[in-house]
């Protein structure tokens, strides 16, 4: 099915006008081959808006869910020609990512997946947010990829599930907080929350308080480094993101009295990595 005739179908039956039932497993399989297009009507408004409502419902069996699980995870569509930046590659790959966490999402309810499959997911997710280099959030004409904050929340949804081993936590955190630390862009679509949510989520399961507060006493010493030797205008994206983050951090940890001590580090790292903001050196001048 072209995606003419798919937008046809998928239109007809958000508007009663078709059955689905008559042709669910047909409209399935052309919603995952057309999921990455780059037509946001298509994708965002029909395919994925259908897909979701298909697996919130139980409309798709186990074997099923699972079988579209490990194709998400493929080559062909989590790491769809991986490294690329500014194509429309990027739509397949985050739509990858969505699909994923919609079947994490209802094993939660479900419990249907192994735990070999489940730990794959884990390792891919991993894998995928270091790979990924296209960090685009909105774009313009074409909708959303999001791939870091879709991404964030798939893992958001993994770290709750309680067939994981807490013992994988701190090597996700880690992967998590690198993706923070970029100077290709400045994050701008809320990606410093996204990637914190799953963070606060493992404080609450497992993960150690003292793993996390170590953070504040790498970052000033990873930004005088960076800033001495990086390019004026990628080190103030990576203090961006930087100071985003560690003040989103600094408002979550005051959730609970455990997490207080790492919310009285962050305030210290905040006031230390001040001193190195862009243009100290050069308002230091006036």
């Amino acid at each position: 099915m072209d995606e003419y005739a798919l937008k046809t179908q998928l239109t007809a039956i958000h508007q009663g006008e078709a059955e689905e039932e008559q042709n669910l497993s047909e409209i399935i399989t052309a919603m995952i081959e057309h999921i990455g297009s780059p037509d946001s009507d298509l994708r965002e408004n029909l395919i994925y808006q259908t897909l979701s409502r298909y697996i919130e419902d139980n409309r798709l069996s186990d074997e099923m869910l699972t079988d579209l699980l490990k194709l998400a995870l493929s080559d062909d569509y989590l790491f769809y020609e991986i490294g690329d930046v500014g194509t429309d590659h990027i739509f397949k790959r985050a739509s990858a990512v969505l699909l994923i966490k919609w079947i994490l999402t209802k094993d939660l309810e479900r419990a249907f997946l192994s735990l070999p499959l489940l730990d794959k997911a884990r390792n891919e997710l991993v894998l995928y947010l270091d790979l990924e280099q296209d960090l685009r959030g909105y774009i313009p004409e074409k909708g959303w990829a999001c791939t870091i904050a879709h991404t964030a929340d798939a893992i958001d949804v993994l770290v709750k599930n309680p067939k994981l081993d807490v013992e994988q936590f701190p090597s996700i955190y880690e992967a998590l907080v690198n993706k923070v630390f970029t100077a290709t862009i400045v994050y701008v679509d809320d990606e410093e929350e996204h990637l914190l949510a799953p963070i606060v989520t493992m404080l609450g399961i497992g993960l150690s308080i003292e793993t996390v507060s170590g953070l504040s006493q790498k970052v000033p010493d990873f930004l005088e480094l960076q800033k001495e030797k990086m390019e004026e205008e990628k080190y103030v994206r990576l203090y961006k993101n930087s100071k985003n983050f560690l003040k989103s951090m600094y408002i979550a940890t005051e959730e609970k009295e455990e997490w207080l001590p790492i919310h009285s580090k962050i305030n210290v790292c905040l006031t230390n990595i001040n001193q190195l903001h862009p243009q100290r050196n050069y308002i230091g001048k006036i």
